[in-house]
């Protein structure tokens, strides 16, 4: 048995071993300091990777799939590889004006800062804006079930009752009570309970004349919160008239 694990365990770094050979000596190297070992060359790429989601062929010339041998890393073909030398530049300098600023040297910002393991990084209300000025509610909803199931559980994006509650307001705010009504359905059916999803859906629909709605949404924040009864009763009671 311990010869068997001690097999599989060599077997099992022989990629990463082999695959350590395509970091020594990289050319062409722009902002990274000359004289970058391989170690430290394969850890930033591997940071890249993981902060924005994106493969090695997304920068470098080369095909997903095939052996990061045959790539040429040193190749400025992909657009993406230079915005990238640009990205880094400027988390150079934030990071300096952070430090000169703040005086705190632990404070600094990353690539997963802004990207949280995505390509483009966009809040959760700017992707389900645009896809919902492209089709509409039903498109946002389709959007939001699509990074949910890919994200859930992730850093990528926040799908949490408050920032949701939000999004529906933004929706409202642009002149689309449909979506902030598709979005607050979606609030209510992963949090029945939500204090702020009823008490937000019985404002949506008093402020567009459904007053039995609006009763019944109001009535059941009030049943979730009863501390809040100081400002939802009086907007039950106008829900009444």
């Amino acid at each position: 048995m311990r010869v068997l694990l001690a097999i599989i365990l060599n077997v099992a770094w022989l990629p990463m071993l082999s695959a350590a050979d395509i970091y020594d000596n990289p050319q062409n190297l722009k902002v990274l300091p000359e004289g970058t070992s391989a170690g430290e060359l394969r850890n930033t790429m591997r940071n890249f990777a993981l902060s924005t989601g994106l493969r090695c062929f997304s920068c470098h010339v080369g095909e997903e799939g095939q052996p990061l041998e045959t790539y040429d890393f040193a190749s400025d073909e992909k657009e993406l590889k230079g915005k990238a030398r640009v990205m880094m530049q400027m988390v150079g300098r934030i990071n300096t004006s952070l430090s000169a600023e703040i005086g705190d040297p632990h404070v600094e910002v990353n690539c997963v800062t802004c990207h949280r393991g995505v390509s483009k990084p966009k809040m959760l209300g700017t992707v389900l804006a645009e896809a919902a000025e492209e089709g509409g509610a039903q498109a946002l909803k389709d959007k939001y079930a699509a990074l949910r199931e890919q994200y859930h559980g992730t850093h990528s994006y926040d799908f949490s009752e408050f920032t949701m509650t939000e999004i529906a307001r933004q929706r409202l705010g642009a002149g689309h009570p449909d979506q902030a009504y598709a979005v607050l359905d979606i609030v209510l059916a992963e949090n029945p309970d939500s204090f702020q999803g009823h008490f937000f859906y019985g404002e949506l629909a008093l402020r567009q004349g459904n007053k039995a709605l609006a009763r019944e949404h109001y009535a059941r924040a009030l049943e979730i919160n009863p501390q809040a009864a100081g400002f939802v009763q009086p907007r039950l009671d106008q829900a009444k008239e």
